[in-house]
């Protein structure tokens, strides 16, 4: 009988300790399920202008203000856009100049705040074993160009200022061949690598990995001054943060903490070393980790100093977009930019 009753108090101490787990478990679950869903598509990974969206997990400040960001990988910040107007994103990280497109395509969508600063950090590189061939920048003419993959309605960014930058030296669009490639380390030696461009035109940390391995050598650099030059308006904005149009009306709370995670990543990136950053990204490879603090202290103004919108770089980039022959909306810039939440400036 003793044996008896010492079993079934075992038995009803072990219902009562699952039970607990039990309970245990379906409180975490609805812990997480209280935290608001971030849905960011950017190109990459390890894209250096979106490496501040990168960041924002691996600094836990999502987690502090209720939230929990999750990234979704493209080619393209085009690519990263439509994932947006799918309805699969609440947001994006695309060149400024996609946004106007997208709207003039019947995808409105908005800017919500700034990414990058006022350097830019873009190469032209050319394969390897064509040194002999390729010396200058007008014998580009007939050859193929490696460039980040947009869609038949929307150009990439970095298009737009490639040709740009063809332009400065007095080659035209349709002398060159473009090829689309992925906005990433791996589709991007793969194009040098295969032979299928000719050409590349990236940003780094690519471009001094692809440098690093032989496979390319430098034909000009926007680090230099006078290669900068040669593009018309050139501290225009360059990179932000976008939306659907609708979100920010129906939704102004995911909004308003998406901008000010971006921002705590911003501000993050200014107080740190350059080697601090490049070890929270957990990149393993130690020459692509050595290839961010480089590039970090080469271009310390890479990215947007505070994420608020400047007025002088809207009025850079109303002349740039006309620059580059590219529409600009009914309503004007303005009307694409939502600053809300970020701010301005002069």
């Amino acid at each position: 009988m003793f044996h008896a009753s010492r079993r079934i108090l075992l038995k009803r101490i072990a219902l009562l300790a699952t039970a607990t787990l039990a309970a245990s478990a379906r409180a975490a679950d609805a812990g997480r399920d209280a935290l608001l869903d971030l849905r960011v598509a950017i190109a990459g990974p390890h894209s250096l202008p979106f490496l501040p969206i990168e960041l924002i997990p691996l600094l836990g400040q999502d987690r502090a203000l209720g939230a929990r960001l999750s990234i979704r990988y493209f080619p393209s910040g085009v690519r990263a856009l439509e994932d947006v107007a799918a309805g699969n994103a609440h947001f994006a990280g695309v060149g400024f100049t996609v946004v106007p497109a997208f709207a003039a395509a019947g995808k409105p969508v908005v800017a919500l705040a700034p990414l990058g600063g006022e350097l830019p950090p873009f190469a032209l590189l050319v394969r390897a074993d064509l040194k002999n061939r390729i010396r200058k920048m007008a014998d580009l003419r007939g050859h193929v160009i490696g460039i980040s993959a947009g869609s038949p309605s929307s150009k990439t960014y970095l298009q737009v200022l490639a040709e740009m930058l063809l332009a400065g030296y007095g080659v035209k669009t349709d002398e060159v061949r473009w090829v689309a490639t992925a906005q990433n380390l791996d589709g991007q030696y793969g194009a040098l690598a295969s032979r299928a461009v000719d050409a590349l035109f990236c940003e780094e940390t690519f471009s001094s990995n692809l440098l690093r391995r032989g496979l390319a050598y430098r034909l000009v650099d926007f680090h230099d001054p006078a290669v900068r030059a040669r593009v018309p308006h050139e501290r225009h904005l360059r990179w932000v943060l976008a939306a659907g149009r609708e979100l920010p009306r129906q939704d102004p709370r995911r909004a308003e903490i998406m901008v000010r995670l971006l921002q705590h990543a911003l501000a993050w990136i200014r107080q740190s070393d350059p080697k601090t950053v490049a070890a929270r990204l957990g990149i393993e490879n130690p020459d692509e980790r050595r290839d961010i603090e480089t590039t970090l202290t080469r271009h310390p103004d890479l990215y947007s100093a505070d994420g608020r919108f400047s007025r002088g770089q809207i009025d850079e980039t109303r002349a740039f977009m006309q620059a580059a022959n590219l529409a600009l909306p009914a309503g004007g810039l303005d009307d694409l930019i939502i600053d809300r939440w970020a701010g301005s400036k002069p």
